[in-house]
């Protein structure tokens, strides 16, 4: 992934930062991958070609309950949602059978209504859910795994005919890589599920290192017969670089050769100074792809380096970021944040870490007092980062922090 120095780095949804008076301080940058020119006939290519699977709808009977899973961060889900409306539309396929469904999310989220390039009266018909999985009735038994824990997920999984699902595919601490059958659980399972499934994930392990939750979550896709799965690989914008259609298993193996491909960075030496851009996803960007970033060039840093974050974060810190205001010392934090087990548990521990290890300095749109109180330097402009970039220490840039996993670093 690496690639030769850009004139220029995006970053939020807006920001761009000229390279122009620093290229000589540069010493790496690993790009993102570039964005799809032509979407849309992007999206009809992959349901032309489905990974493993014949015509989608040759699953699907005109009559079939259709349950449409689609996680709120997913890039491009109106494009693809429409896409897959129109074939299911030709095969017959009344729009009142088909439902919408999109996992619990910890924190208020907006993001993309999958309906919204379809007609009104389209859009009217096909319903669309967001799962609250403190529910009681929301929830019906499944099935046991292997290992006799007992499953449940929302009724209108367990009560469709065909179960879809559309989603990012990302680095992920806990499952490895996120997607497939990951959109299914734990997010629209019951409360206690969810509390359950949070963890700190594995810093030992690679992202293509089996993990025991990676293959739990599997199981329960195949427990529900999950069959057909539509998945985005990211890109350094909201628009994906590749999208992929078919079984669901096969897809999930092509997206983790894509992401590794694109997304791995290989290193045997600690920079100086990394600097990590956080450009807007589907949903902007929040704690969770500024930690991430963050992350990323933690690993990639030598100890009492500077990680250098271009965001325009304006979202205010979680629970677990809180307790990491409270503490004197960012490793004091670890501890408190893993046993209050917050819904930004992974956030906030991954912050606390990197703050723990190099200076981290933030670039944002947040009070400097917030961003100070998380033992981050804040940053006020664009010329204030050019100072550091500029100040003798050799600099590495990753592109699209949020989405890269840095490996074989000493």
């Amino acid at each position: 992934m690496p690639s030769s120095t850009p004139s220029q780095l995006a970053y939020g949804r807006t920001g761009l930062l000229s390279l122009s008076d620093v290229q000589d301080s540069i010493l790496q940058v690993h790009a993102a991958p570039a964005s799809l020119s032509m979407p849309e006939q992007a999206i009809r290519n992959a349901f032309d070609e489905p990974i493993e699977f014949p015509e989608i709808t040759s699953a699907i009977l005109p009559d079939d309950t259709i349950a449409v899973v689609v996680e709120v961060d997913t890039p491009m889900s109106d494009l693809i949602f429409a896409e897959l409306w129109r074939r299911l539309e030709q095969h017959g396929v009344s729009p009142e059978n088909v439902t919408i469904v999109q996992p619990a999310v910890w924190k208020s989220v907006t993001g993309i209504d999958p309906r919204g390039k379809l007609p009104q009266a389209i859009q009217d018909a096909i319903k669309l859910h967001r799962h609250d999985p403190t529910d009681e009735k929301g929830c019906a038994y499944l099935a046991s795994t292997a290992g006799g824990e007992r499953i449940y997920l929302s009724q209108l999984l367990t009560f469709a005919d065909v179960v879809i699902t559309i989603g990012p595919v990302e680095f992920d601490p806990v499952l490895g890589v996120k997607g497939g059958a990951s959109s299914l659980y734990p997010g629209l399972s019951d409360l206690e599920s969810i509390r359950r499934s949070q963890g700190q994930g594995h810093e030992e392990l690679r992202p293509q290192d089996p993990r025991p939750f990676r293959e739990f979550v599997d199981e329960v896709g195949w427990l529900l017969g999950l069959q057909i799965s539509i998945a985005v690989i990211p890109s350094g914008t909201e628009t994906g670089s590749s999208i992929l259609v078919g079984q669901s298993d096969a897809v999930l193996k092509q997206a983790r050769k894509l992401m590794e491909s694109n997304w791995i960075i290989h290193s045997t030496e600690r920079a100086e100074q990394v600097l990590v851009t956080v450009p807007v996803d589907a949903n902007g960007h929040g704690w969770d792809q500024v930690a991430a970033a963050v992350d990323s060039g933690r690993r990639l840093v030598e100890r009492n380096g500077r990680i250098i974050v271009l965001s325009q974060i304006d979202a205010l810190p979680g629970p677990g970021l809180e307790i990491l205001k409270s503490v004197r010392e960012p490793r004091e934090a670890l501890r408190p944040i893993q046993k209050a087990n917050t819904p930004d548990l992974i956030a906030a521990s991954r912050i606390a870490a990197a703050a723990d290890w190099a200076n981290v300095s933030l670039l944002s749109k947040l009070d400097s007092t917030v961003v100070s109180d998380l033992f981050m330097i804040p940053l006020e402009s664009e010329t204030e980062v050019l100072r550091l970039i500029g100040s003798g220490a050799d600099t590495v840039i990753i592109e699209g922090g949020q989405h890269t996993f840095v490996q074989s670093v000493i």
